[in-house]
């Protein structure tokens, strides 16, 4: 597809996302989500990212966020105070606010590592 993707809803969560592209898809829109990997607790690996980006071409916005207000209005399955379709026809980056928590996880790692090289240096040398 060659044409550009626009974020017209982010969700809290992969599930909510593939819920909204489901009834896109079923109305015959092209809908993409974007996930991001997590590690086991279901934190983000994604740099900070809030919430899961759902696209559709460019030309498909006004029509998908129709259908997704129509849905809401016939929908008792979704959480919609949660889900306004609102989006941005900027592209989709990921945040950068969380590099706190980068630096902070770079830091333990070398800790750790400088702990364990350290407790080898003296077992070496205490034979």
């Amino acid at each position: 597809m060659n044409e550009d993707l626009v974020t017209i809803v982010t969700p809290a969560t992969e599930f909510e996302a593939n819920i909204l592209a489901i009834v896109l898809k079923d109305n015959g829109i092209e809908a993409f989500v974007f996930a991001t990997p997590t590690i086991g607790i279901g934190v983000p690996l994604s740099g900070g990212t809030s919430g899961v980006p759902l696209q559709v071409a460019r030309h498909d916005v006004k029509r998908a966020k129709q259908v997704l207000l129509e849905n809401k209005r016939h929908s008792i399955d979704i959480d919609w105070d949660e889900l306004g379709p609102e989006g941005t026809d900027r592209p989709y980056r990921p945040s950068t606010r969380n590099k706190f928590f980068k630096v902070l996880a770079v830091l333990v790692l070398i800790w750790l590592l400088g702990s364990v090289l350290l407790s080898i240096v003296n077992f070496v040398f205490a034979l």
